[in-house]
């Protein structure tokens, strides 16, 4: 009986199934040795290192990246200078002119292509067709919701679905050009999108310079936190020097200053005219009022029509659309960034307002020149009504009847 009961046991055994627990509790249960119970017949303690449930992994990070190429902005600056020989107040516009031609002049010509191939398109006969397709249809649909509605003709009324025909017609023939233009890959975020792609560029020299010019912290960490208050490189001097107390020479306290912030001292002597230091902010405040003026310059439209619109003077239903609305307050967003830029960056050095003016100045001139270069061709206006071929003669003049004499 004892052999029989055994193996009625085990088959008892065999047959159970533990109740599911999670995996961190089943982890935790065979990292420490369990009790053998009648659940658990057979357990036992494996390795540790078997059941780790956090495998070790290594973290992604863009940090080397950025550091890479803000150390070889770096050396294209510390090259330029010791290649041409020339001060720093023209080693600089000379960095900016390079950086613009490698990175921004392509993004500009490709946008400008791109417009012009989308006005050509534009141009064909295929989208003016498909343009007056949609109104009809839209013109007809509208006639039978009228018909449908039954209601009297006033002028109200009238009004009413001149308004929404009008819109109607204007998100169909908008939707329409969108298709199109992606079709034929002319898309309007193409012309903001690779200037968008060139700030990162932007960025990294700015960056560098800050560093070799000894200034506080980065351009964004200035903007919205204000400027560092830790004496290292910040440019200041000690107050010894600054007063010329304790036998200690102002250049000297200068140079030791931004030798330990990782500048370069000659950039204090390397200014011109009215900003001699270029470690220091702008005393007259001439080069930040010229950062927003050329910023300004940037962003208002050159024609009249963009004008109109940038000033709500604009009564086109194509202005009232949603995709319309939201690029113009970004744009006038913009311009409050950019009229404001000159006066938030007031305290930062002159070499960094330098450098901004610069690329400012050298983007309103290719942009200028590109688009002379490569006019977009402006559609001819469609006939507004079918002229004669033959003009009919004048009529004759009535004979005037001779009064006699008496």
């Amino acid at each position: 009986m004892r052999p029989f009961r055994a193996i009625r046991a085990g088959q008892a055994l065999s047959t159970f199934r533990a109740p599911p627990t999670s995996p961190s509790r089943r982890f935790s249960c065979l990292r420490r040795p369990v009790a053998l119970t009648h659940n658990q017949p057979h357990s036992h303690v494996p390795p540790k290192t078997l059941f780790n449930p956090r495998p070790s992994h290594r973290q992604f990070s863009i940090t080397p990246l950025i550091t890479t190429a803000i150390s070889s902005a770096e050396t294209l600056l510390t090259t330029l200078h010791s290649a041409t020989l020339t001060p720093w107040y023209l080693t600089i516009p000379l960095f900016a002119l390079t950086l613009n031609l490698l990175t921004r002049l392509p993004a500009v010509i490709y946008s400008r292509r791109v417009a012009v191939r989308r006005a050509k398109l534009q141009m064909q006969p295929l989208a003016r067709a498909w343009s007056e397709r949609v109104k009809v249809e839209l013109a007809r649909d509208i006639k039978k919701e009228k018909a449908q509605a039954g209601k009297e003709s006033t002028k109200q009324s009238q009004a009413k679905w001149e308004r929404r025909w009008t819109m109607r017609y204007v998100k169909e023939n908008t939707r329409e050009i969108a298709r199109r233009n992606k079709r034929w890959g002319v898309q309007k975020w193409k012309d903001w999108v690779p200037s968008l792609m060139v700030f990162p560029v932007w960025v990294v020299g700015i960056e560098a310079l800050r560093r070799m010019c000894g200034g506080p912290r980065g351009l964004l960490g200035t903007l919205v936190f204000g400027p560092k208050k830790s004496p290292e490189g910040d440019g200041t001097v000690a107050p010894e020097a600054s007063l010329g107390g304790g036998g200690v020479d102002v250049q000297e306290a200068m140079a030791s200053s931004v030798s330990a912030a990782g500048g370069d001292a000659s950039m204090a002597t390397g200014g011109c005219l009215w900003f001699p230091d270029l470690m220091v902010a702008d005393p007259y405040h001439i080069l930040p009022l010229a950062l927003s003026a050329i910023l300004v310059m940037n962003l208002v439209p050159k024609s009249r029509v963009g004008l109109r619109v940038l000033l709500n003077m604009d009564n086109r239903p194509e202005a009232t659309t949603g995709t319309s609305k939201w690029r113009l307050r970004m744009h006038r967003g913009l311009l409050v960034v950019a009229t404001s830029a000159g006066f938030v960056t007031m305290d930062l050095p002159a070499a960094l307002h330098l450098y901004w003016v610069t690329s400012a100045a050298l983007t309103w001139a290719q942009t200028t020149i590109v688009w002379r270069l490569m006019p977009v061709p402006q559609p001819v206006p469609p006939a507004k009504k079918q002229e004669r071929l033959l003009v009919p003669p004048p009529p004759k003049e009535p004979e005037k009847a001779t009064t006699k004499k008496s």
